[in-house]
């Protein structure tokens, strides 16, 4: 039973270890968040934000994704979770991007914070800070994870997390 759980523990441990950050997301980037930036209305800084697509316009000579920022874990990924004191904005890349592939999506863009723009939110008058996009990472949809327990105690065996229906990792 002792090496059961032993080897449950260690596979939980090597799975986790996979997880990594993308190596095109890697890279220094400022530490300024949307609302910061709104303060000073910096311009010309390299960013790398992360949020929820509310939007996609497609203009004249390129397409702006709305988004709504979030947190992200340490791997770069951006969790459901938005701060209170979040601020939107925009992230625009020249030509033409097919919203349907964007919308309602998580994603990861880097650029330049080059603008800032107003435009409405309903009837409200908002302010957007504006990136210049080098790149939109799209985040894979992930699936619902289901049995997790809490451990209480390592003393009694808990189904932790199964990522397959019938089994239990």
């Amino acid at each position: 039973m002792k090496s059961m759980k032993l080897i449950s523990v260690t596979f939980i441990i090597l799975l986790s270890s996979c997880a990594y950050s993308p190596k095109v997301l890697q890279g220094d980037f400022s530490t300024i968040t949307p609302a910061q930036s709104k303060l000073n209305h910096e311009t010309n800084v390299d960013v790398r934000w992360s949020g929820y697509i509310a939007q996609t316009v497609n203009k004249k000579d390129k397409t702006c994704f709305e988004i709504i920022p979030s947190e992200t874990n340490q791997n770069l990924r951006p969790t459901r979770i938005i701060p209170k004191n979040s601020s939107r904005f925009l992230a625009c890349k020249d030509g033409f991007l097919e919203p349907h592939a964007f919308n309602e999506r998580m994603v990861t863009v880097t650029g330049a914070l080059v603008a800032y723009t107003k435009q409405n939110v309903g009837e409200y008058e908002y302010e957007y800070p504006v990136v210049k996009t080098d790149l939109i990472y799209i985040w894979r949809k992930q699936p619902p994870i289901r049995n997790i327990n809490v451990f209480t105690n390592f003393s009694h065996f808990h189904c932790g997390i199964s990522f397959i229906h019938g089994y239990c990792f």
